[in-house]
């Protein structure tokens, strides 16, 4: 089920664009605002990922240590740790 839901997100965009080339408007290219805010769009995904993937990383010789049971059935967090 999880994989049908992926696919249908994946197709989501491009269905979205098809019904919006058939009954959007008739001029056939979109208005400058909708470029600008496509541009926008595209840049605040690109930082953000960028952003996200500097705050998380590891430092060189560190590697993950997954969670775990610890002590009377708590979790402990997954952390960095030194690497084997």
């Amino acid at each position: 089920m999880a994989a049908v839901i992926a696919v249908l997100l994946t197709l989501l965009p491009f269905a979205l664009y098809l019904a919006w080339r058939r009954y959007g408007p008739s001029s056939g290219e979109p208005s400058s605002g909708m470029v600008i805010a496509l541009l926008l769009g595209v840049g605040l995904m690109l930082g953000s990922a960028v952003w996200f993937g500097l705050s998380r990383s590891f430092d060189r010789g560190e590697s993950y240590v997954p969670a775990t049971l610890g002590p009377g059935g708590t979790v402990q967090q997954g952390h960095p740790g030194p690497r084997p």
